[in-house]
């Protein structure tokens, strides 16, 4: 091969090797770029009675739900959608407000519950992205009982998740009503449990 044979291989190898890459850096997926530290969140009052807490850890789906131990006065638990495999919002408690995390590093009250919904990717891409762009940094709604028709502008851990998937045009509320809390969430028949962490 001759030295013009020889320069126009390595000029293809070299723009597929190089397309290659871009194809790949254009089709992966983007992860958040927020971090939190572990617990930063320890504090808030559903975690007064935690005695050990367990990583979240990575899901298997963008549009995945976490459930996890949390108590008041009464068990109530908490629940936060992936948004990408990697990162969670979640509306933490009344001190903070709903916000990105890092579910590698993000520790809650065990057992943890990591769930996919039984909808296309498209729908849980649809509403894993609605929570990230448009639910985070709102107040907590401690208006449990009416979250589901007192609007938006507060929103606690549950509202989150269901006003997520709701936009994406899947209830998740196993017993309907005004209110919807993290085992309704659970306990919804388009939610499948697929890792427990104790």
């Amino acid at each position: 091969m001759g030295k013009i044979g020889r320069f126009l291989t390595s000029s293809i190898a070299v723009g597929v090797v190089a397309g290659t890459a871009m194809a790949g850096l254009l089709a992966g997926p983007a992860q958040a770029t927020e971090t939190a530290a572990p617990d930063s969140d320890f504090s808030t009052a559903s975690d007064a009675d935690c005695t050990r807490k367990v990583k979240v850890g990575n899901s298997r789906y963008k549009g995945d739900i976490f459930h996890s131990y949390a108590k008041t006065v009464v068990p109530h638990n908490h629940v936060g959608i992936f948004y990408t495999t990697k990162t969670i919002v979640e509306a933490p408690g009344p001190k903070s407000r709903s916000q990105a995390r890092t579910a590698a590093t993000l520790n809650k009250c065990g057992p943890v519950y990591k769930m996919y919904v039984k909808a296309k990717q498209t729908t849980r891409n649809k509403a894993a992205n609605y929570a990230y762009n448009d639910l985070r940094g709102r107040f907590y709604d401690l208006d449990f009982n009416k979250n589901k028709v007192n609007g938006s502008i507060f929103l606690n851990c549950s509202e989150l998740v269901w006003r997520a998937y709701k936009t994406a045009g899947i209830e998740l509320d196993s017993n309907g009503g005004t209110g919807v809390y993290p085992n309704d969430i659970k306990n919804d028949g388009s939610t499948v449990v697929y890792s427990t962490r104790r």
